[in-house]
């Protein structure tokens, strides 16, 4: 009797074991799984701390690029796209940038008039982020966008409030947009209803078959074009090390530089400051779009 009591001892304290390692801490299992957060409308996205200084803390730094700090580098103007979805300390982040930083601000989303307030509080410049029809893209610009071959008097009420939402506008440039940039008429309404208001236009060049500089002369007004796009395909190390790499054709060149980034989450802020650093570090210098164009002028 002793030994089958001992070996059904053993059998209960063998399946308490197993019983044991087949679950899972409650607290634990959370941390484990990866969940789909949709941070466009967050007013105040998770905050990580920044890392320890140390030797790695901008690796940009220790790259060899094949041209160095010149007196004969254009000043660089950099406009930060897409304002408008997010709020909170992401925002308060891009707006801690030297007030050189551009911001192009959407219209129509839940913190557009946050931005563009802040923007300006803080100051920054603020330039209409035109949401523009795009070739063979199932994306929307938006949900009130510049369509190409709207009628010149649609084309004026989109505008107008466009205009409205962001009134310390000096300027407009477009969010995508490869099929109305192109289109020749839908530009000169777009550039006229800016004139009216004193604004220039900015070419995001989206497309290379783009209407807008030809659109511009007509109207004597302004326009200038984007030259890189920072963050794209991505904002890691290695793609910022080939962005200022590609800084150096730009030696001798009169205009500046026009540099597009966005404001989509924590990564590119974090980019962007590494980027910023590296270049001033370099010798160039970050202008407004102001001071960069003081002929502009509608």
């Amino acid at each position: 009797m002793d030994r089958k009591l001992i070996l059904i001892s053993i059998l209960i304290i063998l399946l308490a074991v197993f019983s044991c390692k087949g679950k899972t801490d409650p607290g634990q299992s959370l941390d484990n799984q990866e969940t789909e957060i949709d941070y466009s409308q967050s007013e105040e996205p998770e905050v990580f701390p920044e890392p320890e200084p140390d030797s790695q803390s901008n690796p940009l730094k220790n790259f060899s690029y094949s041209w160095s700090e010149s007196d004969d580098m254009p000043p660089v103007v950099i406009i930060i796209d897409d304002f408008g979805n997010s709020a909170g300390t992401l925002l308060e982040g891009f707006a801690d940038l030297p007030d050189e930083i551009v911001f192009a601000v959407l219209p129509d989303l839940p913190h557009t008039e946050t931005a563009a307030r802040l923007a300006r509080k803080t100051g920054h410049e603020v330039i209409i982020h035109v949401p523009m029809e795009a070739e063979n893209s199932s994306i929307s610009p938006g949900t009130n966008y510049i369509k190409a071959g709207m009628s010149a008097s649609e084309i004026t009420e989109v505008m107008a409030d466009f205009m409205d939402q962001i009134p310390m506008a000096i300027a407009a440039n477009n969010h995508m947009g490869s099929k109305a940039t192109s289109h020749r008429e839908t530009m000169l309404n777009v550039i006229a209803e800016l004139k009216k208001e004193g604004l220039f236009f900015i070419d995001s060049a989206t497309t290379s078959n783009s209407a807008v500089f030809t659109a511009a002369s007509e109207l004597d007004v302004f326009s200038t074009r984007r030259d890189i796009f920072l963050d794209v395909p991505d904002i890691s190390d290695a793609t910022l090390k080939t962005k200022i790499e590609s800084l150096g054709k730009y030696k001798g060149r009169n205009e500046p530089i026009v540099i597009i980034s966005h404001c989509h989450n924590q990564e590119k802020l974090d980019g962007l400051r590494k980027f910023i650093d590296q270049i001033q570090d370099m010798g160039i210098k970050i202008v407004s779009l102001k001071k960069a164009f003081p002929e502009a002028r509608a």
